[in-house]
């Protein structure tokens, strides 16, 4: 035999019977475990091998006849191969490169693989471009598909059931998966599919060279017969430039995929971050945080037991929490007055004692006791308590409806009861202007009278007044007993707008919140 070129052109003969002997006569294929050599060829400055070879290792043990080209290196010992595996019985054609490490290495590597089925209608795909990858027999590739005549890329294991075997595959611009590959992963693997596309129109070119250059002389039967049928040139580049255009434009398509891909990926991450914020957002909405403290006061105990406050402690709560004796009880807003800052609570709450309301305005000069929780339990959880004298009979501005006082007073306190020395509630702790005029001791609270009002007209009734002085110790536990720490808890929402005019806030905020 003086030469062998691409013994592929034999494919073409499988078509018919009769062509099909004269292929036996032509090149034989032999039945064994080795290849037999059959001679040289030289394609591209290379000397390859030519070898062929019939065994039944095909799917589901089909007959295979095999031309492998092997070149090997001659200062590396390293070899590549090509192999051409004809299938009788399903009239088709495959094309494989191996990557194969050093001469005589018993495994194989990886290999492209490219098929031509158009001649077997039976296939859901005319030709496929495949890199398969042997420790995961992951194929890479793409697939034309008989019936929408277009290219499929996608990523799969072919030895799995159909229904199995997909870990990727793109149908209609999306990413589809039959093994419940995350999203992620699907991107992951279907990207891994680029890196080879440009190798199968290299390899491409290479096969379909030789199919349309060389031809095949053999010995037989003492004489010899040469195969002078060219391959159909359809499909085959007329010339090298044409066939790096084709590469180009392939390569542009893929680059237009990858942007495309790109540009779903910027898209999908924006919509993450929308999502996101807007589940942050109704969180907000949702979610309620510890904002605001205040002191209050019992009248009455039992399952609907009452509690004065003012207004500005409980207004814009979404929850308000009563601390009582290591308890702590949802209270519910029964009513307010805005005009002069007073509201009642409704709770399940049981105390031994409960305040009484004096029926007489506190008197110039007349001794009272503040009791409440002054900026609340950041500085401690203990009530706490001052002690001073009414210093006027009219509060800010000339409000009637207040008095004022020189005992001590702070945020926190606000709500909490201003008694005399017989125990009974002679007024609400109201505000303190001193700080934020800069002056000292200029503390408020609502009177009794006003108080008695708005609580007759809601229809709530106070115990009789005392009118006789009590000891210390009783005043204590009193003091103990019916005062209360009130929390108010907001949305962040709410929280947020308050913080950002803090200036106009009257409620004991929470340090946290006042950076």
């Amino acid at each position: 035999m003086k030469k062998i070129l691409g013994a592929l052109v034999l494919f073409l003969f499988w078509c018919s019977v009769a062509n099909a002997f004269l292929l036996q006569d032509v090149l034989v294929f032999e039945t064994g475990n080795k290849s037999k050599h059959r001679g040289k060829i030289n394609f591209n400055g290379k000397n390859y091998n030519v070898w062929t070879k019939k065994d039944f290792k095909g799917p589901n043990n089909i007959e295979r006849d095999i031309v492998q080209f092997v070149y090997t290196e001659n200062k590396t010992n390293k070899q590549e191969q090509i192999s051409v595996l004809y299938y009788p019985s399903e009239n088709r054609i495959s094309y494989r490169f191996y990557e194969l490490a050093k001469k005589d290495t018993p495994e194989y590597k990886n290999y492209y693989l490219i098929e031509d089925n158009s001649k077997n209608k039976k296939f859901w795909y005319t030709n496929n471009f495949l890199y398969r990858d042997l420790a995961t027999n992951l194929h890479y590739g793409k697939w034309f598909l008989s019936d929408e005549k277009k290219w499929m890329l996608g990523v799969a294991n072919l030895n799995l059931p159909e229904n199995e075997r997909w870990l990727v595959f793109e149908h209609k611009e999306k990413l589809h998966t039959q093994t419940g590959l995350s999203k992620k992963k699907r991107k992951q693997e279907f990207n891994k599919i680029s890196q080879y596309i440009s190798k199968f129109e290299e390899y491409k070119y290479f096969v379909t060279q030789i199919e349309k250059n060389y031809y095949a002389e053999l010995q037989n039967n003492g004489g010899k017969t040469k195969i002078t049928e060219k391959v159909n040139p359809e499909e085959i580049p007329d010339d090298l430039e044409a066939e790096k255009k084709k590469i180009a434009q392939e390569r542009d398509e893929l680059q237009k995929e990858r942007e495309r891909i790109a540009k779903e990926k910027e898209k999908l991450e924006k919509e993450k971050k929308r999502i996101a914020k807007e589940k942050k957002q109704k969180e907000e909405e949702k979610n309620l945080y510890a904002f605001s403290s205040g002191s209050g006061f019992i009248t009455k105990s039992g399952n609907n037991g009452n509690i004065i406050t003012n207004n500005h402690v409980i207004e814009g709560c979404d929850k308000v929490i009563v601390s009582h004796k290591g308890n702590r009880i949802i209270a519910k807003i029964f009513a307010v007055d805005q005009t002069n800052d007073l509201a009642i609570l409704k709770a399940n709450i049981k105390s031994q004692n409960v305040y009484s309301v004096s029926l007489t305005d506190a008197q110039l000069l007349e001794d009272i006791i503040i009791a409440g929780f002054p900026l609340g339990k950041e500085v401690s959880a203990a009530i706490k308590i001052s002690k001073g004298s009414v210093s006027s009979l009219a509060g800010y501005g000339d409000n009637y409806s207040n008095f004022q006082t020189d005992a001590a007073l702070n945020q926190g306190n606000s709500g909490g009861p201003i008694i005399n020395l017989g125990g009974d509630v002679i007024g609400v702790a109201v505000a303190n202007y001193g700080k934020k005029e800069g002056i000292e001791s200029f503390n408020f609270g609502v009177k009794s009278s006003t108080l008695r009002a708005f609580a007759n007209s809601n229809n709530i009734k106070f115990n009789y007044p005392r009118n006789r002085p009590m000891s210390n110790s009783d005043l204590g536990k009193l003091i103990t007993d019916a005062t209360v720490f009130l929390e108010c808890q907001m949305t962040m929402v709410k929280i947020k707008k308050i913080v950002a005019e803090i200036e106009k806030n009257r409620k004991a905020v929470y340090e946290e919140f006042k950076e």
